[in-house]
């Protein structure tokens, strides 16, 4: 049985609409207990990507690809601000970290 059977069902990713925080287009959601984040983007254009990252390190590097595209993209500045957001709550550890 996988270690993340639990988490899946109590898992904020399930309704990013009551649970994540909003930033333009980019909606994003954080999961404490699988330590994770989940951004889905819905824009014209793009239709609805979502988009699923397993750890800080995973985060930290799509934050610098949508944070260099930033520039010219403004999906992209969506993008990076709601990854930016999901870091700084993971490293800080707002939740309940239960073992």
């Amino acid at each position: 049985m996988s270690r993340y059977w639990c988490t899946a069902l109590t898992s904020p990713h399930l309704n990013p609409a009551a649970n994540g925080t909003v930033f333009g287009v980019a909606t994003v959601t954080v999961d404490f207990k699988a330590r994770d984040c989940c951004v889905v983007v819905s824009a014209d254009g793009y239709g609805v990507k979502r988009l699923r990252l397993h750890s800080i390190e995973e985060i930290q590097a799509t934050y610098q690809v949508q944070h260099g595209r930033a520039g010219f993209d403004p999906v992209a500045a969506d993008v990076a601000n709601a990854l930016k957001f999901a870091g700084r709550q993971l490293k800080e550890g707002r939740g309940a970290r239960r073992g």
